[in-house]
């Protein structure tokens, strides 16, 4: 099927560049213990936790089962977590909504620790009536956030319309500010693999 001007890329599959992780661990150096990135598509996340990162396990997931992870659900089904030990849950889920808030709902109701997803920050708007989000904003309130420069997700080299940013829920006090600008993230860990 050819895909027209504005249509989404299959299992809303845009990648994480390492520098935005990088940022992650550098600034929630309270990221360790077993990990689950429930999303993890290119393993671009996972490449840099496995590199860059002080865990113990790393549990892998992502719905394409044609995607090398240790599970194959979608990361809102709460039998993803069965029988795992899962201190943090980082992702860049889907964007599409509601999925994209059950999701954060289901990892933060499984990882002991904490949760870093990469959202835009739209996400923090507390809408009401088309795909509500300000009751689960309203229990749910966020710990951390780490605002990105505006990236280009669909490579081709003009930054999204959107700026993302890490969104941390912790069960456990963070170090540092609870919001950065990180307004030059992709000069400062962009380094090669």
């Amino acid at each position: 099927m050819k895909r027209t001007k504005g249509t989404r890329r299959p299992l809303d599959a845009y990648y994480t560049p390492a520098w935005m992780t990088r940022a992650l661990i550098a600034h929630v150096p309270e990221i360790r213990g077993n990990v689950m990135e429930c999303c993890v598509g290119d393993k671009s996340i996972d490449a840099v936790l496995v590199k860059d990162s002080d865990y113990d396990v790393l549990f892998t997931n992502d719905i394409d089962p044609t995607k090398s992870a240790y599970r194959h659900l979608c990361a809102s089904d709460p039998h993803l977590y069965k029988d795992l030990d899962v201190d943090w849950v980082i992702t860049n889920p889907p964007y599409a909504m509601p999925l994209c808030t059950n999701i954060v709902a289901n990892a933060i109701k499984h990882a002991r620790v904490g949760v870093a997803m990469m959202l835009r920050i739209s996400f923090e708007e507390p809408t009401a009536k088309v795909n509500p989000r300000g009751p689960f904003l309203e229990a749910n309130p966020l710990t951390r956030k780490l605002v990105m420069p505006r990236h280009s997700f669909t490579g081709n080299g003009k930054s999204d319309s959107a700026t993302t940013a890490w969104m941390i829920w912790s069960k456990v006090p963070l170090s540092g500010a609870p919001m950065l600008s990180l307004y030059r993230a992709n000069e400062l860990y962009a380094r090669p693999f």
